[in-house]
């Protein structure tokens, strides 16, 4: 079973089978959709920064531009409920490199970027964090420029959202790097740095903004979201306006999530939390042997290998075991907050997303038979914000009855869409 894939292409390609989508085929709706934009001469753009401590921006790169009554055509056919009639303006779509901080240093990092285009207009930012990709292919800047996926955050774009892809830390130009899955502070940095990239880019390209941010992704994207929405609250972002953020389907309680999966007898997607417990020893310098403390033999060493940003979800569960008491050891598994494990417990707390208090408006979303990433995990997290003085004025949680991680995805898109279109006074 495969999930967490690059979410547009799971909603146009995966979702063929039983949406009705229009779409007969995905190479053959590319290609009759290239057809109809306007391809542009690729743009270079070197950063000259007004304020070296502030920019974050290295290059930007012009790829396309897409026409908004192209997009309109596209998108009248697609079967997703998007408003068609605020499809106003032209998209260049952008390939921006940025830096920010792992474990310290600087590095680079990328992304794409979605810059509607109108003289005297200005537009509002929009993130979309993408699901749990393990192959560097699947990366926003890795994909063609007529991949879906691009299509449809131009199509958003084209409302007059500035719309701000990150790859995440592990994936395009920092692919050496073993991706930091569910840390929360390089999650939340993949956002805010890109974010204060793409503000100077539009500096240099004279387009203007109001500063107004919304946070949105799916399952991986959505604990993106609600990261970067703590990170923007406690560190007071300069020159953004948090409007609102849009989390759905994401593990935000870690501890929550591994006691789920330590509960069921089968788990038909191991990756995901071989996944979690390979970027955590990677990320805080264990070493190997600490991987042999929660999986059993021959998993310990094939765990340590996998993630390599070549092998896809499909193949590692093939290389795993979906029976839990198989996969992972039988001490972790019976009593994983013995103190002999501490270390490896600290770390699901510490990456959890209960220690704050949303203040500024949040729409969570989730699927109420979804055993991929629990539905019970967006309770107790709405629940645990509520404990701890969170207003119901401010905190929503939207539950997508009948619906699981597979069949969530188009409806969380609508929902969210089109709430923001509210928001922006359409």
């Amino acid at each position: 079973m495969i999930i967490h894939k690059n979410l547009v292409t799971f909603i146009f390609c995966n979702f063929l089978l039983f949406t009705g989508f229009f779409w007969t085929s995905c190479d053959e709706a590319s290609e009759d959709i290239s057809s109809l934009e306007e391809e542009v001469l690729e743009e270079e753009v070197l950063n000259e920064p007004e304020d070296p401590i502030e920019s974050r921006l290295i290059s930007a790169e012009k790829k396309v531009t897409k026409t908004s009554g192209n997009l309109r055509i596209v998108f009248n056919s697609s079967g997703l409920d998007l408003p068609l009639e605020q499809f106003l303006y032209d998209v260049q779509i952008w390939k921006v490199i940025y830096e920010t901080s792992y474990k310290g240093e600087k590095i680079m990092a990328s992304g794409m970027a979605y810059i509607p285009v109108m003289d005297s207009v200005k537009f509002s930012y929009h993130v979309f964090a993408h699901g749990t990709i393990t192959a560097n292919r699947d990366a926003p800047s890795e994909l063609p420029l007529n991949d879906f996926q691009n299509l449809l955050f131009a199509g958003m774009a084209s409302t007059g959202l500035i719309t701000v892809v990150p790859d995440f830390i592990g994936f395009g130009i920092s692919r050496d790097i073993m991706h930091p899955y569910y840390v929360e502070e390089m999650s939340a940095l993949a956002v805010i740095d890109e974010l204060r990239a793409v503000r100077e880019l539009l500096v240099q390209e004279e387009v203007n903004s109001d500063g107004e941010l919304y946070l949105s992704g799916y399952s991986q994207g959505g604990y993106v979201a609600m990261a970067a929405h703590k990170y923007i609250e406690e560190n007071d972002l300069e020159y953004f306006d948090l409007k609102a953020s849009f989390p759905s389907s994401g593990g935000y309680d870690m501890k929550g999530v591994r006691d789920f999966f330590f509960d069921q007898e089968v788990y038909e997607t191991p990756y995901f939390m071989a996944h979690v417990a390979e970027s955590y020893r990677t990320y805080y310098d264990f070493d190997t042997a600490w991987a042999s403390q929660i999986f059993n033999e021959p998993y310990d060493q094939i765990v340590t290998g996998i993630f390599n940003g070549i092998t896809g979800d499909e193949q590692i569960n093939s290389r795993l075991n979906d029976t839990v008491a198989v996969l992972i050891t039988p001490e972790f598994l019976s009593d994983p907050d013995n103190e002999k494990f501490s270390e490896i417990s600290q770390l699901f707390y510490e990456n959890s997303l209960l220690d704050w208090v949303p203040q500024n408006p949040m729409y969570l979303f989730h699927g109420d038979i979804d055993f991929t990433v629990p539905y019970q995990n967006s309770v107790d997290t709405y629940d645990a914000f509520l404990a701890a003085g969170g207003s119901p004025d401010i905190i929503t949680l939207i539950t997508f009855e009948g619906k699981d991680h597979y069949t969530s995805p188009v409806l969380y898109i609508e929902s969210y869409f089109n709430t923001i279109m509210k928001l922006e006074g359409y």
